[in-house]
């Protein structure tokens, strides 16, 4: 949920949609979700009395569409577009809250292929909007070698900016960017920070941020001297991965401790690495770098990658084997129709004859048999004869003598 293009959601209703998140996925699948209403108020640190604030962003959380995926990091979903909250009911006398998600974005929440855990009472005490918005997609990146850049369209589109609202760089920097990095310095359990490009012109036209772990002795509240400046590890640790390599390592385990040891064994070819990453996620059951690496080390996979060997190649014979069989059928058509061509030329007398001596065959050949009687099959036994008799396999259709 936040790499969505939405640029109505207020800070309370991104509170609000990822604590019912928390609560779907807590509950597990069902049609409709129920939760109580003093739990939403505690996750979403909402301090109103009375629930008509609640029903007005309910409300509005129900004509609220979202976009998936903005940014494009699956590279395997498509764009979708759908409604926030399928539909909302508060029974007040219970003091109860039953909502429900549909269809596409329930299956987002419920098996969710690239989006990444939050904790929904850190993101609580964020109290701008923007903070949010880049806590979570920082958040998200955390574990990878690097953050996509952003122009400064991308940015403005991601944290929900209208086009009339900070027009100048100057006052997108002041009043969005460093207010939200400031906020999460402050408050959450991550560092930022980030560089800005120009491009011909002098005007500001791309974003580079840049995130890391607080160390867990860093107190919340604390903010870094150098908060607003760019955290960059040294170029030795980021590492280029094929895409497809990249996109097997879950989301928490995408470091570069795990994307370094990985790199030192691509020399040895994709089918190497893949099988022993997908060896690693199979049997894994604590430490994913440490097993990956003896994984890689060893060739735990090997013995897979030789089923799988033998497996292709009875596959590859199988494959052969079926179209050397098609290709057989249709030459014996072939050959079947040119033999009927050459007799149906035949004279009738020599045609008749030609009947009675097959007729006679095939009755010495399956005595009994009515079915091996019925005139296409004579006709082919017909056929054979004549061609045994004048040796003339063959023969094009004009060669009849």
């Amino acid at each position: 949920m936040i790499q969505i293009s939405v640029k109505e959601l207020t800070l309370v209703q991104r509170k609000i949609i990822n604590s019912l998140i928390y609560i779907a996925q807590k509950t597990g699948n069902c049609e409709v979700y129920q939760t109580k209403v003093g739990l939403l108020k505690d996750l979403c640190n909402i301090t109103t009395m009375g629930n008509d604030n609640i029903k007005k962003h309910f409300r509005e959380l129900n004509d609220i569409k979202i976009e998936f995926n903005y940014l494009n990091k699956d590279k395997n979903n498509v764009w979708e577009v759908a409604s926030l909250l399928s539909c909302a009911r508060i029974i007040e006398n219970e003091g109860t809250i039953e909502f429900s998600f549909a269809p596409f974005i329930k299956e987002k929440v419920l098996t969710p292929s690239v989006y990444t855990p939050l904790d929904v009472f850190l993101v609580s005490r964020l109290k701008s909007s923007y903070s949010i918005v880049l806590y979570e997609f920082l958040r998200d990146y955390l574990t990878s070698p690097v953050i996509p850049k952003l122009t400064i369209q991308n940015l403005r589109d991601l944290m929900g900016i209208k086009d009339n609202e900070y027009e100048a760089f100057k006052d997108l920097r002041k009043r969005v960017i460093d207010v939200a990095i400031k906020e999460i310095n402050d408050k959450n359990d991550i560092t930022c920070g980030y560089t800005v490009k120009k491009e011909y012109g002098n005007r500001y036209a791309f974003i580079q941020f840049s995130v890391k772990k607080k160390k867990e002795q860093e107190p919340f509240g604390t903010v870094s001297k150098d908060n607003l400046e760019l955290f960059k590890e040294s170029d030795d640790s980021v590492y280029k991965i094929p895409e497809e390599i990249y996109y097997m390592i879950p989301d928490r385990y995408r470091t570069n401790t795990v994307f370094g040891m990985i790199s030192k064994f691509i020399e040895k070819g994709h089918d190497y690495v893949v099988s022993n990453i997908k060896y690693t996620l199979k049997n894994a059951t604590a430490n994913f770098g440490a097993y990956l690496n003896k994984a890689l080390v060893n060739d735990y996979a090997s013995l897979d990658r030789e089923v799988e060997t033998k497996l292709k190649v009875k596959k590859e014979k199988s494959v052969k084997h079926k179209a050397d069989a098609e290709k057989k059928v249709i030459s014996d058509r072939i050959k079947t129709e040119k033999k009927l061509e050459i007799i149906r030329q035949l004279p009738d007398k020599e045609l008749e004859k030609l009947r009675k001596r097959a007729i006679t065959t095939i009755k010495k050949e399956s005595p009994g048999n009515e079915f091996a009687l019925s005139d296409s099959l004579v006709e082919m036994k017909m056929a054979d004869l004549h061609v045994a008799d004048h040796e003339i396999e063959e023969y094009s259709s004009n060669d009849q003598d």
